[in-house]
């Protein structure tokens, strides 16, 4: 088993610096995660903590050690796109099938074997959790999807306009596959933060508003909408902006421009597509993103699901980091002890 940080004390800092590793996966690309182990007791089960779009896995930093306290590993990896991780421009690359290999791929790489993994992923890692537990069905126990939902395999191809129409709240995909956010970005990435960074007691921006603050033409005179996120201290901020003005936004926006091009690859699970094992859902009661009504409409599919809402934003786990971490335990504890064993 690779060197992995040894923790200690849900109260200690993580030392994400040491415990990076590297996996090239068949494809090519250099994955950077992160392999933190509990340092005494049983191992009751390892986790794979997907992070969502504008994130890495630095977002996972106050719900880790609630994780690691109850005896549980964590696989922490920066998704395509972000982080250290390799960031291609093709958008062919970002299809969810291709990345669920990688992620099997990078579990064999961190010398999980023997035991099924749990699969936890918040907004987009949602979406890539849940076509894992599709495509590599005997390698997961359970799924936690955190302010994401469960949107099947689409019965048919769909233009990103059908999928609007169909699914309204996502109108800002259009302003997010467009060519000329990430030139935004470039200047204007800090009204993009305090835009889309936000806690539950906020005022919540709608999505649908986001094009115009970050574009509009006296943004960057709007002293106001430049301060960073209440979420995140001086420290956690610099680490966000030296991380997306060193790998850019063009590459994590493919996730947007990929997902429609998952048809051929998801239309064997048309029939069935149903999702057989333990499924947990945690929304965010003043998320703009996946309000609570959109995730209800799939939970006829979930055959072992449970859904629970915190009172939070969008950004649960950065909130909320560690009643974020208590939720997901307990609910694995309620599935029983040896339940990995069993599924």
């Amino acid at each position: 088993m690779y060197q992995s940080e040894q923790f200690k004390d849900k109260d200690m800092p993580l030392d994400f610096d040491r415990s990076v590793r590297t996996c090239i996966v068949s494809r090519g690309f250099l994955y950077n995660y992160y392999n933190f182990v509990p340092s005494a007791g049983p191992l009751n089960h390892t986790l794979l903590l997907l992070h969502g779009h504008g994130d890495f896995s630095y977002g996972w930093r106050t719900v880790i050690p609630e994780l690691l306290a109850s005896g549980i590993r964590c696989v922490v990896p920066d998704l395509l796109g972000f982080g250290q991780t390799s960031k291609p421009l093709d958008v062919e690359c970002y299809k969810l099938k291709p990345m669920s290999n990688d992620m099997a791929e990078l579990l064999e790489h961190a010398g999980v074997g023997g035991e099924k993994v749990i699969v936890v992923g918040h907004d987009w890692g949602s979406q890539l959790a849940s076509r894992l537990v599709l495509h590599h069905a005997t390698l997961f126990a359970a799924c936690v999807s955190i302010t994401g939902t469960y949107i099947p395999p689409m019965p048919q191809p769909l233009t990103l306009k059908e999928f609007t129409d169909i699914f309204p709240n996502f109108s800002y995909w259009h302003f997010f596959t467009s060519d000329r956010i990430h030139k935004l970005l470039r200047t204007r990435m800090p009204i993009f933060w305090n835009a889309t960074i936000r806690t539950g007691s906020e005022l919540i921006i709608p999505m649908s508003e986001i094009e115009a603050r970050v574009s509009a033409d006296d943004a960057l005179a709007h002293e106001h909408w430049r301060v960073r996120p209440i979420l995140w201290d001086e420290d956690t901020y610099t680490r966000y902006q030296q991380n997306y003005l060193r790998g850019g936004w063009e590459a994590p926006m493919n996730w947007y421009r990929a997902f429609l091009l998952n048809f051929d690859d998801e239309k064997q699970f048309l029939a069935d597509p149903r999702i057989q094992i333990p499924f947990l859902t945690i929304l965010a009661e003043n998320d703009p993103a996946v309000p609570i009504e959109i995730a209800e409409a799939s939970n006829s599919l979930l055959l072992k699901g449970k859904m629970v809402t915190m009172p939070c934003g969008h950004w649960v786990g950065q909130e909320d980091g560690p009643g974020l971490g208590r939720i997901i335990t307990d609910w694995l504890e309620s599935l029983g002890s040896t339940a990995c064993a069993s599924w």
